[in-house]
């Protein structure tokens, strides 16, 4: 959460000429309601199964950007999935950054107070640096993260 997906995301497939997926915003689309909307309903559990869902329906797709939820890579399912579809690239931004650009008003379902994001983050962490690629975000602008994620993919070809 905040660590530029969206904004990156868009921007690098532009510059690959491939298409965004923000999967979150797929989720949404295809169940016809908010994420907020299906945690409140029908829990995390049921919400990280549309999830799975949508990123295996992903299969079917060439040349795309995904920016997944910041649970989605916590699942070993999504995480063999990932690498089945291509590479993945760990966002890094510190706890204190994502604090700053994450308001805790209600548009994140997970984050509600310091000591659970904090608690969430850490937990988080070890998945996220199995990625095939970490780029350090928090002193760097979105063109600048692009840029470095598109020298790792054409060195990784």
């Amino acid at each position: 959460m905040g660590a530029g997906k969206s904004t990156v995301g868009p921007l690098l497939s532009s510059r690959l000429g491939w298409t965004f997926v923000d999967l979150d915003e797929e989720i949404e689309h295809c169940f016809g309601n908010p994420i907020r909307t299906i945690f409140e309903v029908h829990g995390e559990s049921h919400f990280r199964s549309m999830e799975k869902a949508a990123l295996e329906r992903l299969k079917d797709r060439k040349n795309c950007v995904v920016a997944l939820g910041g649970g989605a890579f916590v699942a070993e399912e999504n995480r063999l999935l990932v690498r089945e579809l291509g590479w993945s690239v760990f966002l890094d931004c510190p706890l204190e950054v994502l604090l700053t650009r994450c308001p805790p008003d209600g548009t994140r379902p997970l984050f509600q107070d310091y000591p659970r994001v904090a608690a969430l983050y850490q937990s988080r962490l070890p998945f996220y640096q199995t990625s095939d690629f970490r780029i350090e975000v928090s002193n760097r602008t979105p063109d600048e993260i692009c840029g470095l994620i598109v020298n790792r993919l054409s060195n990784a070809s």
